[in-house]
């Protein structure tokens, strides 16, 4: 399957789960964990590889916009220490934590620093769809930090490739 095809049926497929989700009442989230679960599953997508840059130019910025756009720049301000902590210090954290678990379980430790950064970001999305209930200020600091930490995790992901590829 081409690399088009596939960004199509994703895209159908994420429209797909969005719809379901206002009909039942069902999180998102779980419903595109679930989908992207049995798709994975599916035969026809077992070989198949999604370059990087893919991911990163097109998936990616589709998903932090909305986030950024409706987080107001004012609260960030006022919230920033906060912030700036929770996105480069629980991100580095929540790395070095998966990375001791994956080293326990039997990774050799670049590789398992490797896994934890790519496990240690929390999704930005599914932030917002969990936490409307929240007071503003929470919501606030959860969505800026869920914005930034990604930034984090992925200079993090370029260190820890770069230590295994010497």
């Amino acid at each position: 399957m081409e690399s088009l095809e596939l960004i199509v049926v994703v895209a159908v497929g994420v429209l797909a789960m969005g719809w379901l989700s206002r009909r039942t009442g069902l999180s998102e989230p779980l419903l595109l964990l679930g989908a992207g679960c049995l798709i994975g599953l599916t035969p026809s997508f077992a070989a198949f590889a999604l370059s990087p840059d893919v991911v990163l130019f097109l998936f990616l910025p589709a998903l932090l916009y909305w986030e950024a756009l409706t987080s107001s720049v004012r609260e960030i301000r006022n919230n920033f220490r906060s912030i700036a902590l929770q996105s480069s210090g629980l991100v580095l954290a929540t790395a070095v934590a998966v990375a001791a678990v994956a080293h326990a379980v039997g990774y050799s430790r670049p590789i398992a620093f490797v896994l934890g950064a790519v496990l240690a970001p929390t999704d930005a999305a599914a932030v917002a769809a969990v936490v409307k209930a929240m007071p503003r200020r929470i919501l606030t600091v959860l969505r800026a930090e869920s914005l930034l930490n990604d930034g984090t995790a992925l200079v993090l992901l370029a260190v820890t490739i770069e230590v295994v590829h010497r």
